[in-house]
């Protein structure tokens, strides 16, 4: 609701003089000030206070780092606690100063305590919107709800913090320059842990993040040791999918974890949105074990460091997990990353711009610490020869070889048919849909003419009444798919899904234009799902899906090992070219750490000819030194099949001195 005038010039006036309850139970801003200067003073060992910036009206946003050696970059995940986004939530901020005297008082004397400021580099922010908080208003002093405005996905550039509120700015800015692996901002006016996503732009239903278990688990670890919190009427076991509850624009969890790579949620104290003073020593019994529970968990998954495998210097990583669409980045201080993970079984990559990406398969996370893994890159390798337009001569030794990291070890392929594709493709013009399409729910799928991508036909929605489903499915090879579809429903209502082997890719509302969806498929075959459904009422527009133009092209190229790994440290490995073609090609890829890298392959193909029956070995039209060397290569009691078709001239079943004799008088010399 838009505030009146006069609330707007009240407002004014709180901040021009202010003002504060007379409640002294709750801390003034300069009390809390004094409270962290006391901090650092007295425990200058573990506890250091720094200055984040300036709010809006010119105080201080301070930051209290708790860790056992302050001002230090270490292999330990960084974590923060931030309070008080919104200026008349007071008890936040008073569990936060609660938790900063019980962590330094029991350091040393409590082995839970000291572990946590051991093992984890400890942020607390009391007070993000000190403003709001001497007026007393949700808002800061510029009239911003600071929870609603830092950059969405469909809002604004999330790396600039140009046309954000002042403390926004201040926070955004801190995080750039750290590394924070969990975080939780707190609030009050709920009972209740929410956690991302609070919008991925569905509205205000279920919209759950690439790390569900994990949120939903370290929730709990909060949620659980907080009873009124855990029994809660309205949220189970006190949780909440952000945009479940209900979804909003700009909050500060979304950012930290879409873009940050640091997972955050959002807990609220108290339904009361400020209780009275009287309480504040029971909602530090119902919280202490709470915060404490939450931040333990910053130290499970997979944790390492990434460095140059040349220099050792720490590297800015990109770690990815399979199977999960989400970033997280290692510190460039030291190198250390944090992916926290649920117990199981993970392949992670490590990506560094101008390194060669390294995937690291089944590592496995087990209950407790997290599981470690230190990883070392390096440049590219790089395929030297054969590297393209050679010709080379069947069943003649060559030393193929590349330039690479030289503490790996290598796997090394050919092919013989590089470039071989073939394309799947429908374009739904036929006035059936084909036998390699199965139907299900209330109607099935059909060749439409109501509208098209291309042509005059498109595969449409059967047509459904309210509580119904039609859906297509057909399995395809793995390749590069793509297909276009456009949805025409009830937005918010009725939807349009896409899914791969049940897992769900486009869910889509309302009234689109025509989209194209693309997407890899590895492995073998997959099953691919098109699903339209409605909900219990009411059409709109259409009230049906399409999709067109299908197309999966598919890789025939066939790799098959020269070596499939190398010594450490080698840069060339045999091979003899096993049967004549023109397209072919080497490939090679690191293995380190226990990962594999990317291939890189030849630059361009090149030939294997079938020698000649003259001692021509190489197909150069020359008998010469060339040859002779082949011919070296084959002395031997067992010739292969091509050496004894160039050079047993004799012919009696060996390559020997007999046949040396003869090949002879037909070398002509380099050149000829």
């Amino acid at each position: 609701m838009k505030p009146s005038c006069l609330n707007v010039i009240a407002t004014a006036l709180l901040f021009a003089l202010g003002s504060v309850s007379a409640d002294a139970a709750y801390r003034t801003y300069a009390e809390i000030e004094q409270l962290l200067e006391d901090a650092e003073n007295d425990y200058p060992e573990i506890c250091q206070r720094h200055d984040l910036g300036l709010s809006y009206q010119g105080r201080r946003l301070w930051a209290l780092n708790i860790t056992n050696n302050p001002g230090v970059e270490e292999d330990e995940p960084e974590f923060k606690y931030v309070s008080t986004m919104h200026g008349d939530e007071w008890t936040c901020n008073e569990m936060c100063l609660y938790l900063i005297d019980h962590m330094l008082s029991n350091y040393g004397s409590d082995s839970r305590i000291t572990n946590l400021i051991d093992e984890i580099d400890i942020w607390i922010v009391p007070l993000m919107n000190p403003d709001g908080y001497v007026a007393n208003t949700r808002s800061n002093a510029q009239g911003i709800d600071l929870n609603r405005n830092f950059p969405e996905w469909v809002n604004g550039d999330p790396n600039t913090t140009s046309g954000r509120a002042t403390e926004t700015a201040v926070v955004m800015d801190w995080t750039f320059a750290s590394s924070f692996t969990l975080s939780a901002n707190f609030h009050t006016g709920a009972l209740v842990v929410n956690y991302p996503f609070d919008n991925d732009g569905m509205g205000s239903v279920p919209s759950p993040s690439p790390d569900d278990d994990l949120f939903i688990y370290i929730s709990e670890q909060y949620s659980q040791h907080n009873q009124p919190m855990w029994d809660s009427p309205s949220f189970y076991h006190g949780i909440t999918n952000g945009a479940d509850w209900y979804s909003i624009d700009g909050g500060m969890q979304d950012w930290h974890y879409r873009y940050m790579g640091d997972n955050e949620v959002t807990i609220e104290f108290s339904n009361n949105k400020r209780p009275p003073s009287s309480e504040i020593p029971q909602f530090w019994e119902e919280n202490r074990e709470s915060m404490l529970s939450y931040m333990d968990t910053c130290l499970i998954g997979i944790r390492g460091i990434v460095t140059d495998a040349n220099s050792g210097a720490p590297l800015l990583a990109t770690v990815t997990v399979a199977g999960r669409d989400h970033e997280i980045y290692s510190d460039p201080d030291v190198g250390d990353y944090h992916r926290m993970l649920l117990p199981g079984t993970y392949d992670l990559t490590f990506e560094v711009d101008g390194y060669e990406p390294v995937t690291i398969q089944d590592v496995v996370v087990t209950t407790g610490e997290a599981t470690r893994l230190d990883v070392q890159l390096s440049g590219p390798v790089v395929v030297t020869y054969p590297n393209g337009g050679e010709t080379l001569t069947t069943g003649v030794p060559i030393e193929v070889t590349w330039a690479g990291n030289p503490v790996a070890q290598f796997h090394v392929q050919y092919t013989a048919n590089y470039d071989d594709y073939t394309n799947v493709t429908d374009d739904f013009e036929n006035a059936e849909l084909g036998p390699e399409y199965t139907f299900g729910g209330d109607a099935d799928w059909y060749a439409s003419t109501e509208d098209a991508h291309g042509g005059a036909r498109s595969a449409q929605a059967g047509d459904i009444g309210d509580y119904d489903t039609t859906w297509m499915t057909r399995t395809v090879p793995a390749g590069e798919l793509s297909f276009w579809y456009r949805v025409s429903s009830e937005n918010g209502w009725d939807w349009f899904d896409f899914y791969i082997d049940g897992v769900r890719k486009i869910h889509a509302s309302g009234q689109g234009s025509w989209a194209l969806y693309t997407t890899t498929l590895v492995g073998s075959s997959h099953e691919l799902k098109w699903e339209y459904t409605k909900d219990t009422s009411m059409s709109y527009y259409s009230d049906t899906a399409w999709i067109d133009d299908l197309e999966i092209t598919c890789e025939n190229t066939v790799w098959t090992d020269i070596i499939a790994l190398t010594a450490p440290g080698a840069t060339s490995t045999p091979w003899a070219p096993p049967a004549a073609g023109s397209d072919y090609k080497v490939r090679v890829r690191s293995y380190i750490s226990g990962g594999y890298g990317v291939f890189n392959e030849s630059a361009g193909t090149f030939t294997v000819a079938d020698p000649s029956a003259d001692g021509d070995f190489d197909g150069d039209s020359d008998v010469d030194l060339e040859d002779f060397a082949a011919f070296q290569a084959c002395l031997g009691d067992s010739p292969s099949a091509p050496c004894a078709a160039a050079f047993d001239f004799e012919p009696d079943g060996d390559v020997d001195l007999v046949d040396f004799n003869i090949l002879s008088p037909l070398l002509v010399g380099p050149g000829g």
